[in-house]
């Protein structure tokens, strides 16, 4: 079972608590994927979570839905009679925008698709938080966390997007919407913010597991980080070594290293003998020890010694300072 797949699992046998939220989420989930006609009312989907979903709500909301298997993999979940479907409709204060043209026996699902969830639904937070859940169950996704962090919910139409987007803004959402296909994606992208969604919709139990990928992603991503500085920091000395070796080297088949003050002759022999080692590590070997700022001085002389070899001066090849 995909990440995603577990979430809508875990909000599926949730009860909501109060009527009106039960309200807002049983009018969500109908607004996605609506089935009604004059007599009947309900949701088509091949969404297992969201028939359970639909079909404990309008339990808890008074209602007996009737489950039908239809073609392929597509569920039904109705209500019969035309007193029930007004009594539903009612409830989630539909009736009133569309019964004028609900009449007879034909599918009047545009003409659910065609309006918005009354905003009267969503005064309150928790209403709106509910909302957001039925909208996930319905339209939404979210991928492995431990993969990456990406969380979606693709609406029927443009103006469901806007309300969803309005929505998770007023409960403190930093979403945003994209076009897709000619749909509008309501989506977000950062760990912390998709955890704490799925803390407001009820996924408590998924929210733990992202939060466990999402720990693991750090240490992961903080050892990753830690190698390829040492790496860096290894590749840096290596090549600053070889030229060391190189600058002492022209020096012994020239001048010779005998030639050089005792303090440069000594530091030059050091990265002779030890070609692999950091500044640091020459200057603890150096007898008596000196400074990582010393050691680093001395091979500096030593550089400017090879470069006017390379230059090829006349007369003594020693700096004034080195001399």
């Amino acid at each position: 079972m995909s990440f995603s797949s577990g979430v809508k699992e875990e909000l599926a046998i949730q009860a909501s608590q109060a009527r009106h939220c039960r309200i807002a989420l049983i009018a969500a989930m109908f607004h996605q994927c609506p089935v009604l006609t004059k007599d009947m009312a309900g949701i088509r989907t091949e969404n297992e979570a969201l028939v359970r979903a639909f079909e404990n709500e309008l339990r808890r909301a008074g209602f007996d839905p009737v489950r039908n298997e239809g073609s392929g993999s597509r569920i039904s979940v109705v209500i019969h009679g035309e007193k029930k479907v007004r009594t539903f409709l009612e409830m989630i204060k539909l009736y009133d925008r569309i019964a004028p043209e609900l009449c007879g026996d034909q599918d009047a699902r545009e003409l659910v698709r065609a309006e918005k969830v009354s905003s009267i639904l969503l005064q309150k937070t928790c209403c709106r938080k509910a909302f957001l859940k039925g909208m996930f169950l319905a339209a939404g996704s979210v991928s492995d966390p431990a993969k990456s962090y990406h969380l979606e919910i693709a609406p029927l139409s443009e103006e469901d997007a806007g309300q969803v987007l309005k929505l998770m803004s007023s409960i403190g959402f930093s979403a945003r919407a994209t076009k897709r296909k000619a749909k509008t994606v309501v989506y977000l992208k950062e760990g912390e913010q998709i955890s704490d969604f799925l803390g407001a919709i009820g996924a408590t139990g998924s929210l733990m597991k992202l939060e466990n990928a999402r720990i693991l992603r750090d240490i992961a991503g903080n050892i990753n980080r830690q190698v390829n500085f040492e790496a860096a920091n290894l590749k840096k000395t290596g090549i600053a070594s070889l030229r060391q070796l190189e600058d002492i080297e022209l020096i012994e088949r020239t001048i010779g290293i005998r030639s050089l003050p005792p303090n440069l002759g000594s530091a030059a022999l050091l990265r002779l003998e030890n070609p692999d080692k950091s500044l640091t590590e020459l200057a603890e070997a150096s007898d008596p020890p000196v400074g990582r700022s010393g050691m680093n001085h001395r091979l500096q002389r030593i550089k400017e010694i090879a470069d006017r070899i390379r230059a090829g001066e006349s007369g003594s090849m020693l700096p004034e300072a080195a001399r």
